[in-house]
């Protein structure tokens, strides 16, 4: 059967490479591999060094699955990373679901995000990522770091909300931020990362030196 799906690929699309109905083309290798392209059932399975390149992403994982007639859902197992190369994003985790249709990653797991363009790293135990909104949501345990123009800022939260577009960080749930030698605490820290500038609301508290 597997002979039978893979000469029926070979037939029907060019190597490592598919076509969903949008046209868009999903390029893909893998050192193990199993697919069906029966209509309501179409699937390829990637195992073994899996890659995918898709939509602007550069998918690595241990295993990728892409479902769906159009192949708009794309699941991911294992070691993960994930290149959003024209947003200067990098994303490492060990689970991952990308909705195609809806311009989603959704991360159920501990994740390491790296955000080139805005000198940004983060962990969180989940992240949604509006991809076309260019929003991430991260929550439980959040952690991170920016390079400012005046040093390192540190920071940590239940929840981390940040739109890339509009340049703003909302820190919320025990937030706690470490700037300039300064310490700041609110439920909510919210800064404007483009002019470095933050404020805070909600039981504030903090340490600063004159």
């Amino acid at each position: 059967m597997r002979k039978v799906l893979i000469l029926l690929m070979m037939l029907l699309l060019p190597p490592t490479m598919l076509m969903a109905e949008d046209v868009a083309s999903i390029s893909f290798s893998g050192g193990s591999s199993s697919l069906s392209l029966s209509e309501g059932q179409r699937y390829v399975r990637l195992s073994e060094g899996a890659h995918v390149d898709v939509d602007g992403l550069v998918m690595e994982a241990d295993g990728i699955l892409l479902e769906g007639d159009d192949y708009d859902r794309i699941s991911c197992t294992g070691s993960i990373l994930v290149e959003d190369v024209e947003r200067g994003l990098t994303i490492r985790t060990s689970s991952l679901i990308y909705d195609r249709q809806a311009e989603r990653i959704v991360i159920p797991a501990w994740c390491e995000i790296i955000d080139e363009s805005n000198e940004l790293i983060a962990t969180a135990s989940a992240l949604r990522y509006d991809m076309a909104g260019e929003v991430l949501e991260l929550e439980m345990d959040v952690r991170l770091v920016k390079n400012t123009s005046e040093g390192i800022l540190s920071a940590s939260a239940e929840r981390v909300s940040f739109d890339r577009a509009s340049n703003t960080l909302v820190m919320s749930g025990g937030a706690e931020v470490t700037w300039r030698d300064d310490t700041y605490k609110a439920l909510v820290i919210t800064m404007d990362t483009e002019e470095e500038r933050i404020s805070l609301s909600g039981q504030i508290g903090g340490t600063v030196h004159g």
